[in-house]
């Protein structure tokens, strides 16, 4: 019968777990003795499995093992018959989906074709995983993914998912914080609560001169009930004397100016421009870039607040370590306009965002709440792209990890991130998903290691390479998730016992 399959072709499409189960059938494994209905019907499940990629019916069990019991049909022929049989070629075929291309890189266009976005590399190594299981082919992730496209879409036509405003991704923290959330926690927080002290490091401290550090930019739009509160909390900056605050006022219709007008006779380093029409929050950050003369530059939102010393504290890690291209920061939510810093930080409610990685990066825009970078990264990696309407920093740092800029993350949290259900990324019409998803499809495929989705061999044969040593991990060792990982590190580690012993001698 092997023989026969041979000569037919269908040998060299079968996986070795059925060619190993057809051999045994057909060399019968069982020695002398009749197999029983209970080996029988096990051979028919195992070989569902492997060659039909499901599990057989009752019926099917009990057809097949009564042709082999009442001696119609030996063991191999029944084998024979189910892995030759029409549906296994069908499964076949649909498990060789392009067969020639490595599953990192078959998982990239799946997600791109049948999702419409870029799969972030932990997917890539979820599904890699799954795909190197026997039982687990090709056909079976594509049909998952375009079930999971199915069901979004006819989800969101038949009824689309409620937006609660009350309820607002808490980063970091992999969960969501409602404003009831934070207004329990507030009742039992103090009114009037001591300040909190800043985290100091005497080897950061700043030297005093007349240089102008830091250009805070405005975007400036209906910030009317904010614009008293705002133009306090910046021009009190500890460095204020040292930056300067561009406001760049986007049209707006609530006569803001008249606030602004007042501390700029106080504060000539006050920069104050009006557009002609209503333009866009990156269209005024870019205006705002373009007219800065400090070193750094950061964004100040009307409705959030930052703590005396916030420029401060970000300039004096700009200042000392000039491999630092942004600094940022985690931040306290706040859920009440006119709180107060001390109060809103008293109630405590915080980020607790990760340090960027290009990989997590594309995972969350950590850095998107007030950080500072260097003015120099425009010149590197552009302005900010003004056809986005939310997500345009995130499209910003992606670009800036794409050209190996470093982030630097401060624990000291130093700014209140106001929740506005009113704000442009936290309103019900924002387009909070599509846009990210956007920016991942543009840089995803030159952020993500070409490592990462190469054939397994080619893998390994890099890390031979790269170390200087011969390399070999055998199937086994790569059924783990992380097995890319843990090889790296076993190629490390004897690089390094190889150093020394060369050290030594």
């Amino acid at each position: 019968m092997i023989e026969r399959i041979r000569r037919s072709g269908l040998l060299r499409h079968l996986p070795p777990s059925v060619k190993r189960l057809l051999r045994k059938g057909y060399n019968a494994a069982f020695g002398s003795r009749a197999a029983t209905p209970v080996e029988i019907e096990g051979i028919v499940v195992r070989l569902y499995d492997l060659a039909l990629k499901r599990a057989p019916s009752e019926h099917e069990r009990q057809v097949w093992t009564g042709e082999v019991m009442s001696g119609r049909m030996t063991v191999a022929v029944m084998m024979e018959s189910i892995a030759a049989s029409a549906e296994a070629m069908a499964v076949r075929a649909g498990v060789q989906l392009v067969p020639t291309v490595p599953n990192g890189r078959f998982i990239q266009y799946a997600y791109e074709t049948l999702l419409g976005r870029s799969v972030l590399p932990p997917e890539i190594v979820h599904w890699d995983h799954l795909l190197n299981q026997q039982s687990f082919g090709r056909d079976r992730m594509a049909l998952t993914l375009f079930s999971q496209r199915a069901s979004r879409e006819l989800t969101e036509t038949v009824q689309p998912p409620p937006f609660d405003p009350g309820t607002f991704p808490w980063m970091g923290m992999n969960r969501f914080i409602s404003i009831k959330e934070w207004q329990d926690k507030a009742a039992l927080t103090d009114a009037n609560p001591p300040p909190l002290q800043s985290r100091i490091y005497p080897s950061l401290r700043l030297k005093s001169g007349p240089a102008l550090l830091v250009s805070a930019i405005a975007s400036l739009y209906r910030g009317g009930e904010y614009i008293e509160q705002f133009m306090q909390n910046i021009t009190s900056q500890s460095l204020f004397a040292q930056s300067e605050l561009i406001i760049i006022d986007a049209d707006s219709p609530e006569n803001e100016y008249e606030v602004i007008a007042r501390y700029m006779e106080r504060f000539p380093n006050i920069v104050y421009h009006r557009a002609a029409t209503r333009i866009g929050i990156y269209e005024a950050w870019n205006l705002g870039v373009q007219m800065a003369k400090g070193r750094y530059v950061t964004n100040t939102n009307m409705d959030d607040l930052r703590r005396h010393d916030s420029f401060e504290r970000q300039v004096e890690i700009l200042e000392k370590f000039d491999f630092v291209d942004v600094a940022y920061q985690d931040f306290y939510y706040g859920f009440e306009g006119k709180a107060s810093f001390d109060r809103t930080a008293a109630i405590g409610v915080r980020s607790e965002l990760p340090v960027v990685t290009p990989y997590n990066l594309m995972l969350s825009n950590s850095p998107h709440n007030a950080p500072m970078w260097r003015r120099q990264l425009h010149s590197d990696v552009g302005m900010f792209d003004t056809s986005y309407r939310s997500a345009g920093d995130f499209d910003f740092w992606l670009r800036c990890v794409r050209a190996g800029k470093t982030f630097f993350k401060i624990n000291d949290p130093h700014v209140v991130y106001f929740v506005n259900p009113e704000g442009l990324s936290t309103r019900p019409d924002t387009r909070g998903i599509e846009e990210p998803d956007r920016a991942r499809i543009e840089h995803s495929p030159r952020i993500t290691s070409p490592w990462l989705v190469s054939a397994d061999e080619e893998f390994v044969e890099e890390i031979g390479r790269r170390a200087g040593l011969a390399v070999e991990i055998a199937p086994a060792d790569r059924r783990p998730p992380d097995w890319r990982y843990t090889a790296v590190q076993t190629a490390l580690r004897r690089c390094s016992a190889a150093s020394r012993r060369a050290t030594s001698h």
